[in-house]
């Protein structure tokens, strides 16, 4: 039965595949590039990996789980010869830039035919998969040419789980394939069961996204920053947002000239769009592609991928998009390890257990409109104890949840030498 469910599948993904990779060729410039980004291995076209160890598999969907995930390949590239896949083309390139594996390509297309010629080339013991990344024809690829499937950081979010659980009676008999989900916390693991995997093979590890590294912080200068500015961020920000952002800084700006705004949109093909709607509020910007050359205006807008991490370290209270409309939120995270207050919607169901954590140390506070941000901004620039101390609270937050590295390295050792 589960290859009929299998042929059934590959025959969706194909008759799906055609007309949307024809809509984004003809409408979407924010995708064409990665759709058409190197293509042959889209269909597993590249030289087999030349391994002297035995092989894993580790598979991310973006830069974000490519980044959580770099202290268990620093641990497993040791003994194994580590391949590391992405969806994206961002996840990609980060992946070169770091060297923290032997092989990195992008994901082949998840039909079995194309898997199984990736499972013939790589020859892994383990495919790793990381969060929420359940590809049918990957996992029981897999499971054929004898490797073992460990999902570590498990996320499934109440949104992913209605989705899933719709098709619960398909995607259960795949996800039933997986021979240990490490799971991110109860929530995580209790969805993963519900949705048919054994529960002797879930087990809750923590999140290893709070064991990154973040001491290597952007010093103000590098911005052609002072340091007595009062700096507020809005990271990955979604449709809806900008507008809540920019009448923020209306109300702030006129008798708090010292404060100053960066606001970074979730999706870089969307800055035309945001600054059409900053110059619709008449408010000057500068592009964050031309700090240092010019004038730097009071707000700033980020033009520029893969610095938001950097915006965070420098800035003294920082908002998590995608939560004021309902888009599940950003990760929280990153801006409370470097002891910043986070401001955040009420919208942070991909977040759910981050967002409580932070709220309940004193670290993060919900905001719903441009009033609530710009009252919050108000009360941390005029009290810098408070602000310091909520900061402190938003580290301690994150310091509660460390170690779930040091777990999921033990559980995915036991895996692998068959324990």
């Amino acid at each position: 039965m589960t290859k009929f469910f299998l042929i059934i599948y590959n025959f969706l993904f194909i008759l799906l595949l055609i007309p949307f990779s024809l809509i984004i060729l003809i409408f979407s410039g924010k995708y064409r590039k990665e759709l058409f980004f190197n293509l042959p291995a889209r269909f597993a076209c590249f030289e087999s990996p030349a391994a002297s160890k035995k092989t894993i598999w580790v598979h991310c969907a973006s830069l974000g789980e490519i980044r959580a995930v770099e202290p268990v390949l620093e641990n497993l590239k040791k003994d194994y010869f580590i391949v590391l896949t992405a969806v994206t083309k961002t996840g990609f390139e980060y992946a070169q830039k770091i060297r923290k594996a032997d092989f990195v390509s992008l994901l082949p297309l998840d039909v079995y035919p194309v898997m199984r010629k990736a499972f013939g080339k790589i020859k892994p013991v383990a495919l790793i998969l990381v969060e929420t990344e359940i590809w049918v024809s990957m996992i029981y690829a897999a499971k054929r040419s004898g490797a073992k499937v460990i999902t570590v950081n498990g996320r499934m979010s109440e949104k992913s789980f209605v989705m899933y659980n719709r098709i619960c009676f398909f995607c259960g008999r795949f996800i039933n394939l997986i021979d240990a989900i490490l799971a991110r916390n109860a929530d995580d693991a209790k969805r993963f069961e519900l949705l048919g995997a054994s529960k002797e093979n879930v087990s809750v590890t923590g999140n290893i996204k709070y064991d990154r590294d973040f001491s290597a912080g952007t010093q103000r200068k590098d911005f052609g920053l002072k340091d007595e500015v009062f700096i507020f961020s809005a990271g990955s920000t979604r449709e809806g947002e900008e507008e809540i952002i920019a009448e923020a800084y209306k109300k702030l700006s006129v008798k708090n000239p010292d404060i100053k705004f960066f606001l970074a949109p979730r999706h870089l093909v969307r800055v035309k769009k945001v600054k059409r709607i900053l110059e619709n509020f008449g408010i000057k910007y500068s592009l964050f592609s031309e700090l240092g050359k010019d004038k730097i205006e009071k707000f700033v807008l980020v033009d520029a991928f893969g610095k938001l991490q950097n915006i965070y370290s420098v800035s003294d209270v920082c908002y998590v998009g995608g939560s004021i409309v309902n888009k599940g939120g950003q990760n929280p995270i990153e801006p409370a390890a470097y002891a910043k207050p986070v401001l955040f919607g009420k919208n942070m169901g991909n977040f759910k257990t981050e967002s409580e954590i932070l709220l309940n140390y004193g670290g993060a506070f919900v905001v719903s409109n441009a009033d609530d941000i710009a009252s919050e901004i108000e009360r941390f620039y005029s009290d810098r104890d408070l602000l310091n101390k909520a900061g402190q609270n938003a580290l301690n937050a994150v310091n509660s949840q460390k170690g779930a590295v040091n777990i999921t390295i033990q559980k995915l050792r036991e895996q692998l030498n068959g324990k």
